[in-house]
C-alpha cells in the first residue's frame, strides 16, 4: 500500500478544522483534513436536542457567511450550526475527508514531519494540526526537549 503525503494534516472537521482549512487555504498551504465521522458530527450526535449556540449568531459566524435561519442578535440551534459548518466547508472548498480515524500520529526520528496511521492508510504529513475539539484526552510524552524541532502554539 502506498504512503499519501500531504504537507500539513488537520485533524477534525469541526468548527476549528473548518476553520484552520480556510487559513491555510489563504495562505496557499497544501493540506488536507480527516474527520472520523460527519463535518461537525458531535454538533449532530453528541449534544442535547435543545443545545444552541452560546454565543449570538453575528459572534458566532465565519467571515462572510451569515447563518441562514437565525438573524444576526438570534442562538443558532445545534442541527443549525452543524449544517452551517458543512455549508461553510463547501463555499471554502475545503479538503475534508470524512470517515477516516486518525489511530496514531508519529513524529519521524531523525527527520522532519509525522507518520499519521489512519483507517484510511498511512499518511506522512510536514506538519500535524490537532483540532480536534475539547474534552479529547491527548497522549503526550512526559518532556518534550527544547531541540526537538517541534512547533507548539
Amino acid at each position: 500500500m502506498s504512503i499519501e503525503k500531504v504537507d500539513t494534516l488537520v485533524i477534525g472537521g469541526g468548527q476549528a478544522g473548518v476553520a484552520m482549512s480556510e487559513h491555510l487555504s489563504k495562505c496557499g498551504v497544501p493540506h488536507l483534513v480527516l474527520e472520523r465521522g460527519r463535518i461537525a458530527e458531535r454538533w449532530r450526535s453528541q449534544r442535547w436536542d435543545s443545545l444552541v449556540a452560546n454565543g449570538p449568531a453575528w459572534h458566532d459566524r465565519f467571515p462572510g457567511m451569515e447563518f441562514p435561519r437565525t438573524g444576526p442578535d438570534g442562538f443558532p440551534s445545534k442541527e443549525e450550526v452543524a449544517d452551517y459548518f458543512v455549508a461553510y466547508a463547501k463555499q471554502i472548498d475545503a479538503p475534508i475527508r470524512c470517515g477516516v480515524e486518525v489511530k496514531l500520529v508519529q513524529r519521524h526520528v531523525g527527520r522532519p514531519g509525522f507518520r499519521v496511521e489512519t483507517s484510511d492508510g498511512v499518511i506522512e504529513a510536514n506538519s500535524v494540526v490537532a483540532a480536534t475539539g475539547p474534552f479529547q484526552v491527548p497522549v503526550i510524552p512526559p518532556v518534550v526537549p527544547a531541540d526537538a524541532g517541534i512547533l507548539q502554539i
